[in-house]
């Protein structure tokens, strides 16, 4: 992967001192009290940052939670403090709170970024993403090629019919070079397979709003001042095909299929 971005700590919980003996009831029922709220889980052990306070503010506002669930041997779940959005990471892997920019994204949306242990951003996850429609003249269009596809059952239920279902999208747009990016998407690229850009967004609820989680929101060809070391590009089709074929991506691409949203949702 070749994005990255800030950094996070995780903490170790304290040894409880022993209760003394006329008080063990009382701390029983407190403890069970403790289990049967949303509120005392917070997000699972993940090895994050503390969320900050965009994604804290965010709340369920009615909407169904994410669902809970085990990650598969070593792997975890992270989930937002308001249980909107989970997914399964590898363990030795981090999620760390990002500071969204100003005017990009509605308020109290959640802003993520999970890091390998070398410090490398595998992907973001963004909310409540405040997109402006861009026009697309004809003669701005460019070929894309779509790398890979695959169905992403965000609830765990069927899609609806009238919607294009979620996908996990890995996709090429052309310009001097091949730009490619992976990520999420509800969004036909465009006709004859010509796009001026590629979103990388879902819409959902409206606690949720359009969300992303990949490493780019938008994939757009860049002209060659505009790019840096982050920016992932090609030679040739084949040259991405075998980048997005690693084991490493490999990796990337499960953690990606496995995010999950509370029923209803998403559209």
């Amino acid at each position: 992967m070749q994005q990255a971005r800030s950094t996070g700590q995780d903490a170790r919980r304290a040894r409880p001192a022993r209760p003394v003996r006329g008080g063990r009831r009382a701390l029983v029922a407190a403890v069970l009290a403790c289990l049967l709220l949303t509120s005392c889980s917070g997000p699972q052990d993940d090895g994050s940052a503390p969320p900050s306070p965009s994604a804290s503010a965010s709340g369920t506002s009615g909407a169904a939670a994410a669902p809970l669930r085990e990650a598969r041997d070593g792997w975890k779940v992270f989930t937002d403090p308001g249980r909107l959005v989970s997914f399964e990471l590898p363990e030795a892997w981090v999620v760390q709170p990002l500071e969204p920019a100003v005017g990009t994204y509605a308020p109290g949306s959640l802003h993520y970024a999970v890091r390998t242990p070398e410090g490398t951003t595998a992907a973001e996850l963004h909310t409540g993403i405040l997109t402006p429609e861009v026009s697309c003249p004809e003669q701005q269009r460019t070929p894309y090629y779509v790398i890979g596809s695959e169905p992403l059952p965000l609830t765990g239920e069927a899609p609806a019919t009238t919607d294009i279902e979620p996908r996990f999208v890995v996709r090429l747009i052309t310009g001097f070079r091949f730009f490619g990016s992976y990520g999420i998407t509800d969004t036909v690229g465009g006709a004859d397979r010509l796009a001026c850009s590629l979103p990388n967004t879902v819409q959902g609820s409206d606690a949720l709003g359009r969300f992303s989680f990949g490493d780019l929101e938008v994939l757009v060809p860049k002209a060659p001042a505009e790019t840096g070391p982050q920016t992932v590009s090609f030679g040739t089709i084949g040259e991405a095909e075998a980048y997005y074929a690693t084991p490493e991506f490999a990796t990337v691409r499960e953690m990606i299929l496995s995010v999950r949203v509370g029923a209803g949702a998403a559209s």
